[in-house]
């Protein structure tokens, strides 16, 4: 695996028209009527796929597959298969269906990643064996720490491959799971996370884009059965159909150190090391404090 160090933005990779694979999301089916007080599809927390996801999309627009028909001129028969998945959309049909949603480049993308073979991803400890056995990676984690900035290596699913001792400052009990969203799911995390809420929910828009790309991976399977009971994840993967891929810069993070309680805002920046993006790179540079008022201990 080339591990050249890659600074540079995330980007987002071309999509092409291959036939996607994966597992099928389970639904619980509501009412065959369509209405404005029709009760939503409720998904389960299990790997996402394109027929489940598209269902879910229509619903979140409350639209019936006729008034779907309307948007984007796909019967509402064949919409039916594509939703069941016994049909595959063409790229022109599923453009179509993208256009007549009015979805966001964002969404486009995710439907997009559905419709692709879900790409391999090598196992966790075979990553974190290249990061840590790779010198000049290992160097520039400590070179990060020594100019002031939190950094970690981690996987598509962000699992933590390597990390500085600042980062493992901000993240107390992160070492016991070595997986971020799991963590940000525990007790301790939300002592930590002054805007608890709003990271959870970005995490898990940032879960479904990664489980869209790599489904099939060991990785995506553990992360789903780790979360998969938390009720606080549940309501965040049910309640809204958004997905994330990076982070926007000037959305901050406000954290209260664990060891001093100070308080401190971090500016986040996730990058790609690898060509084939399986491992990341995230820092974190502290700036003044712009979150949430609380009082200081003195």
């Amino acid at each position: 695996m080339d591990l050249k160090t890659n600074r540079s933005a995330y980007l987002s990779p071309p999509h092409d028209g291959r036939q996607p694979t994966g597992e099928e999301l389970p639904l619980t089916r509501h009412s065959r009527h369509h209405g404005p007080n029709k009760p939503r599809y409720t998904p389960q927390q299990h790997l996402p796929t394109l027929p489940t996801t598209l269902r879910l999309i229509r619903d979140h627009l409350r639209l019936s597959r006729v008034t779907a028909h309307a948007r984007h001129g796909i019967s509402p028969s064949y919409l039916s298969q594509i939703e069941r998945g016994e049909r595959t959309p063409s790229i022109e049909t599923l453009e179509m269906i993208i256009a007549g949603y009015k979805l966001t480049p964002v969404l486009a993308r995710h439907l997009w990643d559905l419709r692709t073979p879900a790409q391999d991803l090598p196992a966790v400890e075979n990553l974190r064996q290249c990061v840590n056995e790779n010198v000049g990676l290992m160097a520039y984690l400590h070179d990060l720490e020594v100019r002031g900035v939190l950094a970690a290596y981690v996987d598509p699913m962000w699992n933590v491959l390597a990390c500085n001792g600042l980062f493992w400052s901000l993240t107390p009990d992160l070492n016991e799971t070595k997986c971020i969203p799991a963590w940000l799911f525990s007790p301790i995390a939300r002592t930590v996370l002054l805007q608890w809420r709003s990271e959870a929910a970005y995490s898990v828009a940032t879960i479904k884009g990664a489980l869209a790309r790599y489904r099939g991976s060991e990785q995506a399977h553990a992360l789903i059965r780790r979360l998969h009971s938390d009720k606080d994840f549940q309501e965040l993967w049910s309640g809204t159909i958004d997905v994330a891929y990076g982070r926007d810069t000037n959305h901050l993070l406000h954290a209260r150190n664990p060891a001093t309680e100070e308080l401190g805002s971090y500016r986040l920046c996730v990058a790609d090391v690898t060509q084939n993006q399986h491992v990341q790179l995230i820092t974190a540079i502290r700036t003044r404090y712009s979150g949430p008022k609380f009082s200081q201990p003195h």
